[in-house]
């Protein structure tokens, strides 16, 4: 079988990994400045000097009218409604909220918005329903507000630059409940997480109904990430060995479910967003990313851009072929990665063997 899939070796983006915790501050008599018209905000300390900021804000004016507040509050910048997108950016600033003592905080929250416009969370909700809050716990004033008592944590984790150990232990924390040790791995059946349903998002794979019933017909599992809870896609990711799909948000849930999960991903460029072996490491996941040789991409409408494998068929022939082999991909790819670079110097050297003889 002639490989139609590459490894993804180059990273576009950092993975650096911290062992050490995010800075945490505790600022007293906090100064929030809601979202003006053009949706700058700014969070700053007694003496005006801006903590933390959206937009181009100016730090309020001493004579701007204050509501005091005395509630302690948790700051979690602005929320990220994005599945994926809220896994890299709005959950890194609730790693305090694992060792928190005292009553629950209130989770500042800024641009949220009145409660009638929020989008339905329900991700959202099981996440903080972990920790005994709720949205309802989300607040942004209406009115530039004096918080008396505030915590405000760096993020433990930065989309394509770091992610802090205590960012797993966040997520294993979450997900925990959600699987048994007795069910780890109990599924061989492989599942691919498919995105042919969404109606939007970032990228679409604009054949994968041909390439879900080319793998269907091989005996793979087909499930639809939107379509499930986060209990039972953590669930699902956790009783089944293998797990196949193109590369987003859904890969990010393993994360949450047993560590040392396998992954065999399909990415729509040769390079792989730092993010997937960011979070990956940060539970043991095993997984390998490929590209499809031959691969298109464009515009694609009600998403970022939409992509294409050349032969579905050929394609989950070789998926199903490497989640048979999963414990062996790293030899299996070095050695045909060799043998392509072997046969790509044969004419080369054939070339310069005429030349020297020309020489001569």
């Amino acid at each position: 079988m002639k490989p139609i899939l590459q490894r993804c070796r180059v990273v576009w983006g950092e993975t650096d990994r911290i062992a050490t915790l995010p800075p945490l501050h505790r600022v007293v008599d906090a100064h929030y400045q809601p979202p003006t018209s053009d949706g700058a905000w700014a969070l700053c300390g007694a003496d005006g000097a801006v903590l933390e900021a959206g937009g181009t804000p100016m730090a309020p004016p001493d004579a701007a009218p204050v509501v005091a507040d005395a509630e302690r509050h948790l700051f979690i910048g602005p929320l990220v409604t994005h599945y994926g997108h809220f896994l890299v950016g709005t959950l890194a600033r609730l790693w305090p909220l694992l060792t928190w003592d005292g009553p629950k905080p209130r989770l500042l929250c800024p641009g949220l918005g009145p409660a009638a416009s929020r989008p339905p969370l329900p991700f959202l909700d099981v996440i903080l329903g972990h920790f005994g809050l709720s949205m309802d716990d989300l607040v942004d004033p209406e009115h530039p507000t004096r918080i008396a008592d505030l915590i405000l944590p760096g993020p433990s984790l930065k989309e394509q630059a770091f992610a802090h150990a205590v960012h797993g232990d966040l997520a294993r924390a979450i997900g925990q409940p959600f699987w048994e040790t007795d069910e780890v791995d109990t599924v061989t059946r492989p599942v691919y997480l498919s995105k042919s349903r969404l109606k939007a998002g970032i990228s679409r794979m604009r054949n994968e109904d041909a390439l879900c019933d080319a793998l269907a017909r091989r005996g793979v599992d087909i499930a639809f990430p939107e379509a499930l809870s986060l209990p039972d896609l953590v669930r699902l990711m956790s009783v089944r060995r293998i797990v196949l799909g193109t590369t987003g948000s859904a890969f990010h849930t393993a994360v949450f479910a047993a560590p040392g999960r396998r992954i065999v991903g399909l990415n729509w460029a040769p390079h792989l967003n730092a993010n997937f072996p960011l979070l990956d490491d940060l539970n043991g996941t095993r997984a390998r990313y490929y590209h499809p040789a031959g691969s298109e991409s464009g515009p694609e409408a009600g998403f970022h851009f939409g992509w294409s494998v050349p032969d579905p068929e050929a394609v989950a022939a070789e998926l199903v072929w490497r989640a048979e082999r999963f414990d062996d991909l790293d030899a299996i790819d070095a050695a045909q990665e060799a043998e392509h670079r072997s046969a790509a110097r044969t004419p080369l050297v054939a070339r310069l063997g005429r030349w020297l003889s020309r020489r001569s």
